[in-house]
């Protein structure tokens, strides 16, 4: 076609069953009636419309739309720790090392060192698993009102709501994803280094959901603008009430500064209510600190742009990764104590579960809750510690189960130490055995005969 130059941009680190390619066009008339135009038109006469009156409810629409590849990358993400949360977890539970003197050797999922890094990332894949799917219906429930043509208030609203949090979970599900991967990967040793097993295929196939549709660190920008935009109505008279009610605890954000770390033992640290009520501390802390690091750059007299640039590190992407940590564990224990959702007997497993995403996640900001007062002894630290701990143990011997649950069949999760069978290394040699190449001589063999000469003379080696 004249004008129009297509091409392919090669091969990537991963994916490459999907092209990325490029088009441009060189004096190519593009006809009016091609427009994209969801939220805006341009009439034959040359004049711009849209059907908001609002600028901003026209800008939360159009961001509303933006989020949809977030939202599914998400739960690509999710897919991947489904795909590699049974790998890890079956084989260490057959792989077997060592054990007490004059005793068996014994599974390596039977050390602490191993649940400790393995069953967090479990809960997490549970959590991320249940708040991608709910998710995806909040922006199912966006795109209906669009196409219904509802433009009001409400609409404009849940669209700025949805685009701040896909700007931050799409980031965390796919570091969690990325660090799990790797984490698995190496607790099952050379056995997971081998190709065969596929760990290598799912951490590359999952690198690029850090990048396209937004590179992660530049997303939480969006999310920590929504926050601090929630913050300034606040302190401006309005009470915050926002469609997915992600925010609204902000109303009470003097309260929930004054509370401390309470908890005097494990099982109170563990308590879903008390987790939830940490996060929304810390998200509160942060929205602090960082709406008074960006008032302190602009009065340093820096514009709005550079001010907000240089509030992000420790601060607002703090903040970002915080918040959404907050909204998943609170959805995640929020329906385990929905009699409609969670069936009775399936209660205290997901409860340890959301427990354990909680107090794991809410570990790694232990420096920031000290920071800001909420801990003040070092018992705190000791108490958090010891209830990760704990919990690895408690889940340890439903740890096959739970991931049996995640799994898709065997022939979808293609590792022969991932199979359900349990047979980690029959089903390896197996694989192994029936690939003919494997049992060949490479074809350039002889080269590594043909001793070097010089001057017709050969070289003894």
């Amino acid at each position: 076609m004249p004008g129009v130059t297509v091409g392919d941009l090669g091969e990537k680190l991963g994916q490459n069953g999907l092209d990325n390619g490029f088009v441009s066009f060189n004096h190519v008339r593009i006809p009016r009636e091609h427009l994209l135009n969801r939220t805006a038109d341009v009439t034959p006469a040359g004049k711009y419309v849209t059907p908001f009156k609002d600028p901003n409810k026209r800008f939360g629409a159009a961001l509303g739309a933006l989020s949809g590849g977030r939202v599914g990358i998400t739960s690509m993400a999710v897919i991947n720790l489904r795909l590699c949360m049974p790998i890890a977890i079956r084989y260490s539970a057959v792989r077997k090392q060592f054990g007490p003197p004059g005793k068996d050797e014994i599974p390596v999922l039977e050390y602490q060192m191993q649940q400790w890094r393995l069953i967090p990332k479990l809960a997490a894949t549970y959590a991320l698993a249940y708040f991608a799917r709910t998710f995806f219906m909040n922006f199912v429930e966006l795109q209906v009102g669009m196409m219904m043509g509802e433009s009001g208030e409400v609409q404009a609203a849940l669209g700025r709501e949805i685009h701040a949090l896909s700007s931050a979970s799409k980031p965390l599900a796919g570091w969690v994803a990325q660090s799990t991967i790797q984490e698995c990967r190496e607790a099952c040793g050379g056995h997971g280094y081998l190709a065969i097993n596929r760990f290598g295929e799912l951490r590359d196939d999952n690198d690029p959901n850090c990048t396209y549709e937004g590179d992660n660190n530049m997303l939480l920008w969006q999310t920590s603008s929504y926050l601090l935009s929630q913050l300034e109505a606040k302190q401006k008279g309005s009470h915050i009430s926002s469609p997915l009610h992600t925010s609204d605890f902000i109303n009470d954000m003097e309260q929930i500064m004054t509370q401390k770390f309470d908890a005097s033992t494990e099982q109170e640290c563990r308590n879903p209510d008390f987790l939830v009520g940490a996060y929304q501390w810390l998200v509160c802390y942060l929205l602090k600190e960082s709406a008074h690091k960006f008032q302190k750059e602009l009065a340093g007299g820096k514009d709005s742009f550079a001010a907000k640039n240089d509030s992000q590190v420790f601060f607002c992407r703090s903040l970002a990764l915080a918040f959404i940590e907050c909204t998943i564990l609170k959805r995640f224990k929020e329906a385990i104590f929905n009699e409609d959702e969670t069936p009775q007997a399936l209660k205290p497993v997901l409860l340890k579960l959301c427990s354990l995403y909680g107090v794991s996640s809410l570990e790694t900001h232990l420096t920031t809750l000290y920071q800001g007062g909420f801990c003040c002894s070092v018992n705190d630290a000791r108490i958090v510690r010891a209830a990760i701990l704990t919990l690895c143990c408690e889940l340890k011997n439903e740890a096959v189960a739970l991931v049996d649950a995640l799994a898709p069949p065997d022939f979808i999760l293609n590792s022969p130490i991932g199979h359900s069978n349990g047979k980690a290394h029959e089903n390896l040699h197996a694989a192994i055995m029936q690939k003919p190449e494997n049992k060949e001589r490479i074809s350039w063999w002889k080269e590594c005969r043909q001793l070097p000469s010089i001057r017709n003379r050969r070289v003894i080696l």
